[in-house]
């Protein structure tokens, strides 16, 4: 696997690169929350991933609101691609491979400091945001349902509308979810929020 050698400077550096980008081609971010996280506790946040952008928008989230350091877990086909990255916090996962269990491991070794919040896109892939119902990757549960992980679990869901304007605002949906620790019951609070979420953003 690749690990992030994490810099602050490349970091401040890569946020302001895409603020940048932000102001060119998105009209407004607004974080939609009434959510508190600890500060004693790393986050473990699951985000849906539907674009280029999703580390961006988990960059954001732990600047705005975590107040944490940002990790993210990606592809190491094409995190290889963008070896930069590793200066920001992004490390990498090969699917099936032996590197997986390593990887994963990382990503808890990460949460037991509670000045981290690891990001990690149970999909597994890009897929449409419009597509709700998605099946997670079996390697999250190794992740937020270990005896010893106590980090914070929080769901994004990333929604992008254009509406009758040029430029498009994203919307991110944040929640705390604190409900028993299983594969299946973490999935199903998932989807569930999801569609709230899509409700809330057709109304």
């Amino acid at each position: 696997m690749i690990k992030d050698r994490y810099h602050p400077l490349w970091l401040r550096f890569y946020s302001s690169y895409f603020r940048l980008l932000q102001k060119i081609y998105f009209r407004k971010i607004s974080v939609i929350s009434d959510a508190i996280f600890p500060e004693d506790q790393s986050v473990l946040l699951l985000q849906n991933h539907f674009s280029y952008y999703d580390g961006y928008w988990s960059m954001y989230l732990c600047n705005k609101v975590f107040r944490r350091r940002f990790h993210v877990m990606m592809l190491e086909e094409e995190l290889a691609k963008r070896m930069f990255l590793t200066r920001c916090g992004v490390f990498s996962v090969r699917k099936n491979s032996r590197d997986l269990i390593e990887s994963l491991n990382y990503a808890n070794e990460l949460l037991q400091d509670p000045l981290n919040v690891v990001t990690i896109y149970p999909s597994g892939e890009i897929i449409s945001h419009h597509q709700q119902n998605f099946p997670f990757q079996q390697g999250f549960a190794r992740i937020a349902c270990r005896r010893d992980n106590h980090s914070h679990i929080a769901f994004a869901v990333v929604l992008v509308d254009h509406f009758s304007l040029a430029r498009p605002e994203i919307r991110i949906y944040l929640k705390n979810y604190s409900g028993e620790r299983s594969a299946e019951s973490i999935e199903l609070a998932y989807h569930s929020f999801y569609q709230s979420c899509v409700t809330k953003q057709t109304e």
